[in-house]
């Protein structure tokens, strides 16, 4: 019989105990996710508090994939700057003043155009009154199939679908609780801080760089023997339509309330080398005319491309590398753009065609390297 009340006993203190880990734990659970909830430093669920400071670091972690969704879909705004890296040093003060508007900047590094186009989608979705767009399309992106991605980077896809369950992820996260959410803090004043865009993703605000002939040439290395000229095949042109019109032009023609102000980032003369020495400077000029062939159909895009802009391409000293710029021409592209200056039109883009063509093609190259 007591043995009996004894095993009772113990099991009763055994149900107790566990019951009272479980509660302890599910306590733990329930209080780190309120706090990454109500602080959210990814904006997954609301825009930023006003009275915390919240912390700018892309560089080096490189976060804007984990941002620039609840960037897109939870602050105010009614201009969007979007593209690669070579969009990362525009500052939105200057786009805010040229185009008295409210901008902000998403920028993807390395993103092929279905990343850059789905987050503008998840912004109309959230029934903004988007008036500007402003978007870098790469042009070394073009013949790429239309659902690329670049396998390289983190795609934290429980931030930017649908699916509630799957933010465990995000609200239970070691590493989001102590690195991020724990970092945003109560401002002493009441007058916190959230994202600065001229400076959210700009390099110059994270790292030196430096730019210049000696450091753009040491980014690329030509092929031993020059290749016959290459030529855009038919599979190549349909890939490349089909790519613009998912991910550029069904948008533009679903928002005709929207002015889609669309560029060629401007690559350096280093870039064409590379295009001279492979052979495919003339599909790199094919591709560009079939692209502004297919975007110069659609009444609200304008188009601009600066590579006929010889002086700047041509000057090392603008560029870190073969392809990317540094902040002033960032500046002197949104001033471009607001004066419609190296805009594409059905008049003149044949003309530019050929201009760059003839250019390119008779370049000294060899001059780049003695």
């Amino acid at each position: 019989m007591s043995t009996d009340i004894l095993k009772n006993s113990e099991h009763k203190l055994y149900k107790r105990w566990t019951f009272g880990t479980l509660s302890v734990m599910a306590a733990a659970f329930i209080l780190t996710a309120f706090i990454t909830v109500y602080r959210d430093p990814f904006f997954h669920y609301h825009a930023p508090l006003p009275e915390y400071n919240y912390p700018q670091k892309v560089y080096p972690d490189n976060n804007e994939r984990y941002l620039n969704d609840g960037i897109s879909r939870n602050f105010s705004y009614d201009g969007i700057i979007t593209g690669t890296s070579m969009t990362e040093n525009f500052k939105t003060s200057e786009a805010d003043e040229l185009f008295d508007a409210n901008f902000i900047k998403v920028s993807y590094a390395g993103a092929k155009y279905k990343e850059i186009n789905d987050n503008l989608k998840r912004a109309y979705e959230e029934d903004k009154e988007i008036k500007y767009i402003i978007r870098g399309l790469d042009c070394n992106d073009l013949i790429l199939d239309k659902n690329a991605l670049d396998e390289t980077f983190d795609y934290p896809t429980y931030l930017y679908n649908n699916n509630p369950f799957d933010d465990v992820s995000y609200v239970l996260n070691k590493s989001v609780l102590f690195e991020e959410t724990l970092q945003v803090t109560k401002a002493k004043d009441g007058n916190g801080s959230s994202v600065h865009f001229d400076t959210y993703g700009n390099w110059y605000t994270f790292y030196e760089t430096k730019f210049g002939a000696p450091y753009v040439l040491a980014t690329y290395q030509l092929r031993k023997d020059q290749t016959s000229p290459i030529s855009l095949t038919e599979e190549e042109k349909q890939i490349l339509s089909e790519n613009l019109r998912q991910n550029v032009t069904e948008l533009a023609a679903a928002h005709p309330e929207t002015a889609f102000y669309l560029f060629f980032p401007p690559y350096s003369i280093c870039y064409w080398d590379l295009l001279n020495n492979t052979g495919q400077i003339d599909q790199h000029i094919e591709a560009e005319k079939l692209a502004i062939e297919e975007l110069l159909q659609y009444p609200n895009i304008k188009l601009y491309s600066f590579y006929d802009d010889f002086e700047l391409v041509c000057n090392l000293d603008h560029y870190k590398d073969y392809m990317h710029y540094g902040e002033s021409i960032n500046s002197l592209i949104l001033k471009r753009i607001k004066k419609e200056e190296n805009l594409l039109t059905q008049d003149n883009y044949k003309r530019y065609l050929k201009k760059i063509e003839d250019f390119y093609h008779s370049y000294d190259y060899d001059s780049l390297h003695s």
